[in-house]
């Protein structure tokens, strides 16, 4: 392996090279440089080694930009790349962005031979240390900041010659919050039409939906309007039939795509979408990240459920004692109303806990703590056998639940 110095002489000797270029090749010694200033180190100090690299050294004509073979121009050419972007960030509200290279091809191949000829002891790619200038560029120009992590919004500069052009990917907007539906007649995300499969007849009158309401529907739309984003996706943590309140603050995301506003008042969005009708509620809401829409959908949330059950016969409180069966393991197969859609296999879940109060004589009311995944109409009607034990089962008589909330989610 070369040293410093006898890298540095090949360099020189060699190949013409403009001060980033040669710096570049030395980017990893001394902290807080810029590769023009480690080039014109090279070019100064004579007996140079891996301590030379410190500001005290850097020439007082050192200066961005420069031009050779190997780089074809691109750092002259800085002020236009900076120019491409910020004029492509125009019409987005961001407070984050992340930049990427395409350097020419021609200069990429001239960079690998130059590797091959002298080592990757010390280097950095052209594509880092540009995609780093630009963007200091940037941030002090428009005042936001470079996010590895999470940001609003990615470019991607092209600079090959034919193109010369910058490709933007807009990060999605995520919000999360909790909500309680009070409504048993909306979904909690919109349905196509069953009929026509959203592509709209008769039946819907048209609009391709099998509902004109939803939980998301009623959350997304001043959401929307404010962000202007182009479309909304919810992502529910679980969800509960239409027919079935829910009162136990089910988690979402809601995820705004391609917004052109970000810096939402959410505080006021939460009170127009409480104040403008009486179906949904929201709570909590704030800004999130990506991640957060996978966990909440990847949590198995245990749940409490209040049920009011019909029953064809009337039963006694001692009857109703064998309910307490019930907790413990219960043996469930996909039920008949939903195995179109899903395997049709055997599940095992937990009842944490069951309590029952008579209403009348053919009317109970329960309330279940149990397992995520259970469920609960079949837990209490039986399914033809496909779910053991049931309310039915145990009572002796056919049972059909009227009314269901969820009234408790684990968060």
């Amino acid at each position: 392996m070369l040293t410093v110095k006898e890298k540095r002489d090949a360099l020189v000797e060699h190949e013409e090279l403009c001060d980033h270029c040669l710096g570049r090749q030395f980017a990893k010694l001394g902290h807080g440089l810029e590769n023009y200033e480690r080039g014109a180190i090279c070019r100064k100090i004579d007996e140079i080694d891996e301590d030379s690299f410190v500001r005290e050294n850097i020439p007082e004509d050192a200066e961005l930009g420069g031009s050779c073979e190997y780089c074809k121009d691109v750092f002259d050419r800085m002020d236009h790349w900076v120019k491409l972007v910020v004029d492509s960030f125009e019409r987005y509200e961001l407070n984050s962005f992340l930049i990427g290279i395409r350097p020419p091809n021609e200069v990429i191949d001239q960079e690998e031979k130059l590797w091959e000829e002298y080592g990757l002891e010390w280097v950095e790619p052209i594509k880092t240390e540009l995609s780093r200038l630009i963007g200091k560029e940037i941030e002090e120009e428009m005042g936001i900041e470079v996010d590895f992590e999470r940001a609003d919004i990615n470019a991607v500069v092209e600079m090959d010659e034919n193109k010369d052009r910058v490709e933007l990917q807009v990060n999605s907007l995520l919000v999360y919050g909790q909500y309680n539906k009070y409504s048993r007649e909306i979904p909690q995300t919109e349905w196509h039409c069953r009929n026509c499969r959203g592509d709209g007849c008769d039946e819907c009158d048209w609009t391709g939906k099998q509902y004109q309401e939803s939980v998301q529907k009623i959350i997304q739309e001043p959401f929307m309007r404010e962000s202007r984003a182009i479309e909304a996706k919810f992502h529910g943590g679980g969800r509960e039939d239409v027919d079935a309140k829910c009162l136990g603050r089910r988690e979402f995301v809601l995820e705004l795509v391609e917004p052109l506003n970000r810096n939402l008042d959410l505080e006021e969005l939460q009170e127009e979408v409480n104040s403008s009708q009486n179906k949904v509620e929201i709570f909590d809401i704030q800004n999130t990240h990506k991640d957060k829409a996978a966990d909440i959908k990847q949590k198995h949330a245990d749940k409490t459920y209040r049920a009011e059950v019909k029953l064809d016969e009337e039963v006694s409180e001692e009857d109703l004692e064998k309910l307490s069966k019930i907790e413990g393991e219960v043996v469930q197969r996909t039920p008949q109303r939903v195995e179109h859609r899903r395997a049709d296999k055997n599940r095992e879940r937990q009842v944490y806990s069951i309590s029952w109060e008579k209403l009348d004589n053919k009317k109970i009311e329960l309330e279940v703590e149990a397992e995520a995944g259970t469920y609960i109409k079949e837990l209490v009607h039986g399914d033809d056998g496909r779910s053991d034990p049931s309310v039915t089962e145990l009572l002796g008589t056919a049972a059909e639940v009227e009314k269901l909330d969820v009234i408790d989610i684990e968060k």
